[in-house]
């Protein structure tokens, strides 16, 4: 009989979220007008995803043992929706640099001046190269009403 655990469930809600970006870098950026467009790279990593996803579905089918969550994996779990949250709050390029500098302060143990310096160097390699020289724009999330 099939058990359901976080190992099968996992795999499942990674071929889901795998379609749903399939679904939207198709229908709502555009796959390919005259050269790739700006679902094309998305698209590519959805249908890595839902592969990744059914392979690992399977494999799982032969594993009945339980899943074990650590503190240190769940961190980067928790890392993640406070990116995400962050990025709605604060703005993107702001809420990775606070995670830059509070991962070089905690988890490395890097003085706050070195930390400093890396994390302006973070900046401006990002605002230079993403922001001027490609023109990416980045989400500036409530701020954006805010700084205008």
């Amino acid at each position: 009989m099939l058990r359901l655990n976080t190992k099968k469930i996992l795999p499942v809600v990674f071929i889901a979220l795998g379609a749903l970006f399939m679904a939207v870098s198709l229908t709502q950026l555009g796959f390919w007008v005259d050269g790739p467009g700006p679902g094309f790279f998305p698209s590519i990593i959805s249908a890595v995803m839902m592969v990744m996803g059914v392979v690992t579905f399977f494999l799982t089918l032969k594993d009945d043992t339980k899943a074990k969550f650590l503190k240190e994996e769940l961190l980067v779990i928790y890392a993640g929706i406070g990116i995400f949250a962050g990025t709605f709050i604060i703005g993107f390029v702001p809420t990775i640099l606070v995670y830059l500098f509070l991962w070089l302060r905690v988890f490395e143990k890097i003085s706050w001046k070195v930390s400093a310096v890396i994390v302006a160097i973070a900046m401006l390699i990002t605002m230079g190269v993403f922001g001027t020289w490609l023109g990416i724009q980045f989400p500036l999330g409530l701020l954006e009403n805010f700084v205008g």
